[in-house]
């Protein structure tokens, strides 16, 4: 009797807790719409936070502009944001090149042209040049020449007559082919490199002259170096860097140096001196006392017209030094390509009580 009571407890308290053959169905669905319904809840709830268009999406990245956005597929065929619209700011004067219609920006408003403005149609050159067309190669060609001259037949020449010059000293002057004129301003004879070596010395002098004998001078009335400048005979020491200039070993290849103008600008009393600075890209290579912006030149042993030269390289990205405008007395630049340079003679002299004219017997110790 106590066992059948026992057993006839435990049933009544099973059958408390378990559902019946009929409810246990009912029960089942009423739990998996439960479950379902807190699943359809949170993704309700996560879509009602998530941004809507990409433009909210960029706003909550932060660092992202909120414009110019629109959707589109990727190759998964998936949506996805994509910026369409980047809009540039122009750090000068916005125009378009009146030749490609193209837009474009000129940094520098020295250096733009305006040839239709109200359209704004334009030519954009280095500081202080601008754009005429070639008086003869017809109104389809042109280019860039410095303030104060024009194109024609490929040359910049200046707007104002010229007076003529003396005829120039014989190329035979000085350079190892013939005798000295007395009349005629000589340099010695030019350095040359062997090997690996360039044969120009740290905290040594030197004159500089191109391939017929013209040298390297400066302007008068502006502060570029030029092919034949105004003041010529200029003493450039080579110095290690802008705050060392010791007298040292020869120079190889590949090893870096500035050239310091022992003169200075012919309005100075104290004849400060300065330094080749490191134009590029067309704009011309003038005089300049900021250590910060003083040229830094590396070099390759070469000939000029049967003489000993050196091909000049610097600038960004190494380019050659060459002309910077086709002009009779043309400056200097850096360009890009490696291989279009203009080659330089450098001839010693004394960097400060050198003599005039510059000619033998100096001391070089």
């Amino acid at each position: 009797m106590g066992l059948n009571a026992s057993n006839s407890i435990n049933a009544h308290c099973n059958s408390s807790n378990v559902p019946s053959t009929t409810m246990r169905p009912l029960f089942i669905t009423a739990l998996a719409l439960s479950q379902a319904f807190v699943v359809l809840s949170q993704h309700t709830e996560a879509a009602f936070h998530l941004p809507s268009t990409c433009e909210e999406r960029a706003r909550q990245a932060g660092s992202l502009p909120t414009d110019g956005w629109e959707i589109v597929y990727d190759d998964e065929g998936q949506l996805k944001c994509r910026r369409v619209d980047v809009k540039e700011i122009c750090a000068g004067v916005d125009y378009f090149d009146a030749d490609t219609k193209e837009k474009r920006c000129c940094r520098d408003v020295s250096g733009l042209t305006w040839i239709d403005k109200p359209v704004q149609l334009a030519k954009c050159c280095a500081k202080d040049h601008i754009w005429t067309y070639d008086d003869g190669g017809g109104s389809g060609r042109g280019g860039c020449c410095p303030v104060g001259f024009r194109r024609n037949n490929g040359m910049c020449i200046s707007n104002t007559p010229t007076t003529p010059t003396p005829a120039p000293c014989p190329q035979t002057c000085g350079n190892r082919h013939g005798g000295v004129e007395t009349s005629c301003t000589c340099t010695n004879h030019p350095i040359c490199g062997h090997g690996r070596y360039l044969g120009i010395k740290y905290g040594h002098c030197y004159i500089l002259s191109f391939a017929d004998g013209e040298q390297l001078g400066l302007d008068r009335d502006h502060t570029d170096y030029k092919k034949n400048g105004f003041f010529v005979d200029i003493p450039f020491k080579v110095c290690h860097s802008t705050i060392d200039c010791s007298r040292g070993k020869e120079v190889e290849m590949g090893e870096s140096f500035s050239l310091q103008d022992q003169h200075g600008l012919y309005k100075d009393p104290h004849s400060t001196k300065g330094w080749i600075n490191d134009a590029y890209g067309g704009a011309r290579m003038e005089f300049t006392t900021d250590a910060n912006h003083a040229g830094k030149f590396t070099g390759i042993p070469t000939c000029a017209a049967s003489e000993c030269a050196l091909q000049l390289h610097g600038g960004p990205v190494g380019g050659a030094m060459a002309y910077a405008c086709p002009m009779p007395t043309p400056g200097l630049t850096f360009y890009d390509n490696p291989k279009v340079g203009q080659k330089l003679r450098f001839s010693e002299v004394t960097c400060d009580k050198y003599e005039v004219p510059l000619t033998s017997g100096i001391n070089l110790d």
